[in-house]
Parts: C-alpha cells; structure tokens; sequence
C-alpha cells in the first residue's frame, strides 16, 4: 500500500540501499560457487580477480548512503571513473576464453552465464546509467525553481522529468536483463543471485516511482490550468482510524506554477448538514455525528477525500476540488524545523521541537477555547505557505525525504482526483488505504477515541512482530504483541481541564474502539487480551465492507492493556510484515522487530 519513490520511501530497515554493495556481496558468493563447482587453477585465480575489482568497485562509492539521495554531482563524477575501471575489468575477465569454455558446462554453466551477466549489468550500470545519473544531478542542483514569491518555474521541472525519464528506461532494461539471467543452480550462487536481484528491483522501483512523481509534478502545479486542492487539519489527540478529529479545513490552489494558501475555516462552519456522507451501517458502529470532524473515522483515506469533498461542496465555500491532503501537527512540526519557527501573536514560539506539543496537548491548557482553532489555522497556514514559497532545489528534495516518513506513519496523506496521478501518490504511500497488497503484507490497527476528551495524546503504544512460522504454502505468520499505556501524569490528573481529561467516571480515561484488519489475503487468529485496563470482548464485524475484528479498550490513568495476536500472510507475501497504524502524536511508530524464527522462503 505504501511504496515510495526518488526521495527514498519507507523501506524495511533490514533492506541494503546501496545496489553496487550488494552486486559485490553477489560476486564474491558467484566467485565461491564457481570454486566450488569448477576445477580448474587458472580460472579460480580469474575468479578472485573478478571479486577483487568488484570489491574495489564497491569502496569506492561506500562514501554515498543511496544514489536516490545523491545531491553532489561533482562528488560523483570523481568516483564514477574509478568505478568504471574496475567493473569494465572484471566484465573482461568474465568473458575471457576459458569462462566461455565453463559456461558450455551442462547444468553449472548457468552459474558461470550468471555471474557474466551480471558484470555485464554491473559495467552498465557504471559506464552508461552514472553518468547520465551525474548530469541529472547537475541540472537539477542548478536549477532555479523560483520565479518569486508564490510561484514555481515549471520549466526545469520538465528538464528534470526528460533527463528522470532516460535513466529510468535504462534501468528497467538492466533490471529485466538481470531478472532474465540464467537460473544459478548452486546454492550460494542461487541466494545470492536472488538477494542481489531484489536489491537491484528496489533501485529500479524508486526510480521509476521517481519518474512517475516528475511526470505528474507539472500538473500538480497547474501547467494546465488551475487547480485547488483541500487541506484537512486534524488532531491526533482525539484519535480516529486515518488520523484524528477534524478542527479545520481550507483550500491551495495552483495555477501555471503559482501558488495560493486559502483561508482555513472551523469544523463549526461543516456541522449538520452532511451526515449523510456515511450509511446507517456506518453510523451504528461508531456513535459520532459524522460531521466534519468524524471523516477520518474510515482507516482508507481514498474514502475520507471523497466525503471531505462532498461537506466542502454542500458547503458556502464549495468550489471544484482535484484532491485533499490531510495533515496533523507532527507533520507540521516537521515543516516547522524546514521552514523555520513561527511566532503566535500574543502566543509561543513553535520550534521544529515543540510545535506537535503545543498543538496537540498544551494548547488546551493555555489558550481559551475561543481561540484554540484560530492558533492552529493561524500555524497550518503560515507553514504550507512559507513550504511553497521561494522554492530552491535543495529545499525540494527536504520536502520530498521528510513526505516518506511522514507518509508512512500516517502524518499526512493525499488523494488526487484525477485517477493517474493518484495511482502514483498510491505508489509512495500518501493514498493510505487499508491492507490490499499481498505481496507486501501489512496488519491493521485503527483507533478511534470515543470518549469527549484530548487523552490519546497521553495513550503511548508500543508493538512488538516476530516472525515464528514460516509455511509450507509460502505464507508467514507473525506474533504480534501491542502494549496501550495510559502515561497520563498525576499532575495533570490532578489538575487538568475537563477539556482534555474528560469528566465524570472517565476523567482521566482513554477510551477507544480498535479496528484490527488482517493482511489481505491472511487472517487474525489466537487473540487475546491482558492488562489492568478493562477491554470488551473482541468482536468479528464489519465496517465499510471489511471484515474486521474490534473491540473497546478503557484504559483508566495509570492502566494498561495488551493484545496478543498471530497474524498470517498471504501465501504470496515477499516482504516482512508492517504495521499501518492510526498516527500518535509523535514521529515514533513504537514497532520493535524481534528475531525471526525462520527466513521467508523465495
């Protein structure tokens, strides 16, 4: 569901970044199974001189954490050269006389074809894509993407897409090159044909997500006329499935590169008039209003842009939407450290530090409620605006690195209307939706706050996923251990406004319902449920046609409760599990990764 693009996306951890690290690791494995399976002294010392020009190959761009990250185009043109000295060598030995002689070998003269061939993508890769890689990199280093304020030059933007557009190409053909390689038949060559491999289709995902991001950009920014997008402002504190309760909602447009921030407007001006938006169905499940403020209530946020557009059109201020972006105040506070601080009149000073603070818990101790939607329109607005403003290069791509992390962890998302462009921002993981991917596996857990407070800013979740079974049918299954901690402190209990600890019996209580949503194509089994809190009994249900498992967690100050879960992929999953989660207030998932117990077989 969540892939991402140039800018690097939310990768497993365990996954290597940098594709020639991981091409030498595969020749120096090549070069023992040809040992292995070759007699022969003169070709064994070929072999290691092979492994020793691809491991020097590899030192000499150790100095670069990902080329999807590279900024110093000069920096890379130094080390181009000596790469390419060592990768055009070693292809040269791989095609001498006596490999083409091993290569005639039934059956183990794949495994000699395999290592030529991949020093043949190798060389390539250094002598043909590099390069153009390095020119790239020039122009866009050198690029002036401002036109003044407000307004984006469009037309290097079009240089970079033509420039993005030919090294992806070549990439995808070295990809399927590699990908149509002979079958190594043994074992050492085989695995580490098959890492290498998949590191080399991570390199040719992000680049062309990458190229997809640039061919949809010129649009976005109004190359072809004006476009207005909504920003949906919401608050964590107050959790609902796809992020929290709606405080404000506003409108940017674009138009020919120029950029425009609308006013924000209060949840109080969409009251009402629109509960129409969700089903009885709906309605039954979760006792909300499903005004304005409970859109988010649905995990897929493909769903919450089209009834967010639906209030924003039945609505005073209606207009023609091409799509809606939600944020909260991590988000914010990310933009915040970017920009540089803002001052509240007659308030604070946010910082890249405290910003999320302020606006998800000690606002609501030290503003009037009065003006606490002013306070946070007042900072959503200055902060997309300045984002936008005299935009350089480098100030870009810190855009495009923070949006993956935010993305990922649910602090912003974007849906576009215009089904191309939202197949791309699908990709990289803004669309957010629910599990759909069985070949990347992701289990579901969705909050959603039930009782009139701010407490969820203090429910801190910890969750633990260890691998414990891999099966015959190619599924795995997962034990996953989640930890809800009331940390309220006993000063605030003791002290703090209804306002933002509830009142009556469930003063100081967290109380939400939690959707949990199998992967697709696996299931949920052996839940249960521990801890001091008081937790209902989990039900099967469904909601917005998924079938679900849910219950109510009242989780009193000081209390706790704990779910523990056996989750099972589709037999088709090559990736670990994930966890998509409704955001907290803070950029930490709180998702540890135990060790596995089996390795998940190709």
């Amino acid at each position: 569901m969540k892939h991402n693009a140039i800018h690097a996306t939310a990768q497993s951890g365990q996954r290597k970044k940098w594709l020639w690290v991981l091409l030498g690791v595969f020749v120096s494995f090549v070069v023992l199974g040809a040992v292995c399976g070759m007699a022969g002294y003169k070709l064994y010392k070929q072999a290691l001189r092979v492994k020793d020009h691809e491991v020097a190959a590899v030192k000499t761009m150790k100095q670069f954490e990902d080329i999807t990250n590279t900024t110093d185009s000069d920096t890379l043109q130094k080390v181009i050269k000596p790469m390419q000295q060592h990768t055009s060598a070693a292809r040269t030995i791989a095609h001498g006389g006596l490999w083409k002689l091993a290569a005639m070998v039934p059956m183990y003269g794949d495994d000699i074809r395999a290592v030529q061939g991949m020093t043949e993508v190798v060389d390539d890769f250094a002598s043909k894509t590099l390069p153009k890689v390095s020119d790239m990199l020039t122009a866009v280093t050198s690029a002036d993407l401002s036109a003044g304020d407000n307004q984006v030059n469009i037309q290097p933007i079009l240089d970079i897409k033509n420039s993005m557009n030919t090294v992806n190409a070549q990439v995808q053909q070295q990809y399927k090159k590699m990908e149509t390689l002979p079958t190594p038949h043994i074992g050492l060559v085989k695995n580490a044909y098959n890492q290498a491999l998949g590191q080399f289709a991570d390199i040719a995902d992000k680049l062309n997500q990458g190229n997809e991001i640039f061919s949809v950009l010129p649009n976005l920014l109004g190359q072809d006329g004006q476009r207005t997008y909504l920003v949906f402002a919401a608050t964590t504190s107050e959790s609902r499935s796809s992020g929290g309760l709606g405080g404000s909602l506003g409108s940017m447009t674009t138009n020919e590169g120029s950029f425009q921030m609308g006013d924000f407007y209060p949840n109080t001006e969409f009251e009402g008039a629109d509960s129409e938006v969700y089903t009885d169905s709906d309605k039954a499940f979760f006792p909300f209003s499903f005004d304005i403020r409970d859109q988010e209530v649905d995990p897929d946020f493909n769903n919450v842009a089209k009834n967010i557009a639906t209030i924003w059109q039945r609505s005073s201020h209606s207009t023609n939407v091409d799509g809606v972006m939600a944020i909260d105040p991590v988000f914010i506070q990310a933009l915040v450290k970017l920009n540089g601080n803002v001052q509240i009149p007659n308030g604070p000073l946010l910082t890249g530090d405290n910003t999320a603070q302020f606006l998800l818990n000690d606002i609501y101790k030290d503003v009037d409620t009065a003006y606490q939607d002013e306070y946070f329109q007042y900072v959503a607005s200055n902060v997309i605006d300045a984002t936008f403003k005299n935009l350089y290069v480098s100030k870009l791509m810190s855009i495009a690195k923070l949006i993956s992390p935010m993305a990922d962890g649910r602090h912003v998302s974007f849906v576009s209307f215009h089904e191309d462009e939202n197949k791309v921002f699908s990709d990289i993981g803004l669309a957010n939706g629910v599990p759909s991917d069985e070949e990347r596996p992701e289990f579901g857990m969705y909050f959603n706050q039930l009782n009139f407070s701010k407490m969820d800013w203090y429910l801190h979740r910890n969750t633990r996923i260890t691998r414990t079974s891999c099966n015959q049918d190619g599924s795995q299954t997962y034990h996953v251990t989640v930890t809800l901690e009331n940390v309220l402190p006993y000063e605030d209990y003791a002290n703090g406004p209804t306002y933002i600890l509830g009142g009556g019996d469930l003063r100081g209580h967290s109380v939400d319902k939690i959707l949990f949503y199998a992967p697709a194509g696996g299931s949920i089994s052996n839940l249960t449920v521990g801890g001091s809190a008081q937790i209902d009994d989990p039900q099967q249900g469904n909601f917005r046609g998924n079938s679900i498992i849910y219950t109510v967690a009242n989780i009193a100050y000081g209390q706790n409760a704990t779910f523990d879960i056996d989750v099972t992929t589709s037999p088709k999953a090559k990736e670990d599990l994930k966890l998509d989660q409704t955001p907290m207030g803070w950029v930490e998932t709180g998702v540890e990764y135990e060790k596995p117990s089996c390795e998940i077989k190709e």
